[in-house]
């Protein structure tokens, strides 16, 4: 690779590593830009920049994503009538990331994507493993409106369930370079106690395993995770390394529920995207103190229920042919689809499908998958 191409491999791999440590708000509170926001922006101005002839409407799947696009610019749009300028302005910041992350994968070259998850691949874990050595306790943070976690893995991302299907993405990639750097993702996986993360890697291990036509690899995986869940330990003090908790699940429950009752209210073109904590504090299901201060306050805990609530039916019925054309288009890629399958199963409990990092790694291999190059 050339020097610039380089440059921007080490950009993206520092902007994902910082995670969430570092947002900067700008125009308003609500707003916040991290350090991997600045690295897909700059991969994509010096790209369009530097290509001449890059006309992105040729590429695979900008097309059908695009017309999702539009159906969200709209019902964010109508949204201006009940939630005002401010609502507009914090939904369009949503939606301009959104597109951007989503279509990463046209501005970074394959050879680009090959390189920055090999260092992500040995990054992530480490820094699980810093975090969980020196930072067990991240209680502190509940001023910051993040989830008081206790001896659980949390990286830099400062969630657990988040960094858990980053963390199974890692398993399953078939170039993970050595024993050793396996089975210290599989612990920091293991230690962020998150139940949607280890449904992820079951549901992948039966994918990989009609892949390989092999069940014995299914029970193999079966059997590591039912003895890991033996096996962790329980810190004292600690609810959320319990995994017979109820209270999350109940948590969750109304979750869903606020999010249907929502969807029912506006069940063709949604409150707009992503005008969801407005909609929340609308209903009542936000507290005036905390309605734009919480980390949670802005998508709902299932993304095909978020989907649901901020654009509707119409928005719903396209965005699930996108990710159709996402699933054919990529057939042949059998580790981008363990991702998809992976990723579906965490996001029935986490609005994951429009985490930042995970659309990311996402565009990381379809790029790969698609070997797409740009000359820079």
């Amino acid at each position: 690779m050339k020097l610039a191409s380089r440059l921007m491999v080490w950009l993206l791999v520092f902007g994902f590593l910082l995670g969430n440590l570092i947002k900067v708000p700008i125009i308003t509170p609500e707003i916040k830009v991290s350090a991997l926001d600045i690295a897909v922006i700059t991969a994509l101005a010096t790209t369009l920049l530097k290509s001449k002839k890059f006309d992105i409407f040729k590429l695979p799947l900008v097309k059908p994503f695009l017309v999702f696009g539009l159906i969200a610019l709209v019902s964010l749009l109508l949204s201006y009538f009940s939630y005002g300028f401010n609502g507009l302005l914090v939904g369009s910041a949503y939606l301009v990331r959104f597109v951007l992350y989503s279509l990463s994968f046209i501005v970074i070259s394959s050879q680009q994507a090959k390189a920055t998850e090999k260092w992500l691949s040995v990054g992530v874990p480490v820094l699980c493993l810093i975090q969980y050595l020196f930072l067990p306790d991240v209680r502190f943070l509940e001023v910051a409106e993040w989830d008081p976690h206790y001896y659980r893995v949390v990286g830099t991302f400062l969630d657990p369930g988040f960094t858990s299907i980053i963390l199974v993405f890692l398993l399953f990639r078939p170039t993970l370079s050595g024993r050793v750097l396996w089975l210290l993702t599989y612990l920091m996986f293991a230690l962020t106690y998150s139940r949607s993360g280890y449904l992820a890697f079951i549901l992948a291990s039966a994918f990989v395993a009609s892949q390989k036509k092999s069940w014995s690899y299914f029970f193999t995986r079966f059997l590591l995770i039912a003895a890991t869940l033996i096996l962790l330990p329980r810190a004292p003090g600690g609810e959320g390394v319990k995994l017979e908790r109820t209270s999350s699940i109940t948590a969750r429950i109304i979750n869903w529920h606020n999010s249907l009752t929502i969807f029912a209210d506006h069940p063709v073109i949604g409150t707009g995207f992503n005008t969801y904590r407005y909609a929340q504090k609308e209903y009542g299901f936000l507290s005036e103190s905390k309605w734009l201060k919480s980390h949670a306050g802005a998508g709902a805990d299932s993304s095909l229920l978020f989907v649901l609530a901020t654009t509707g039916l119409v928005g719903f019925i396209f965005y699930l042919k996108y990710l159709n054309q996402v699933w054919r288009l990529t057939s042949q890629d059998y580790y981008l689809q363990t991702c998809l399958v992976a990723l579906f199963a965490h996001s029935l409990f986490l609005n994951s499908q429009f985490y930042p990092f995970v659309l990311f790694w996402l565009s990381l291999q379809i790029s790969q998958s698609l070997r797409l190059v740009h000359h820079q």
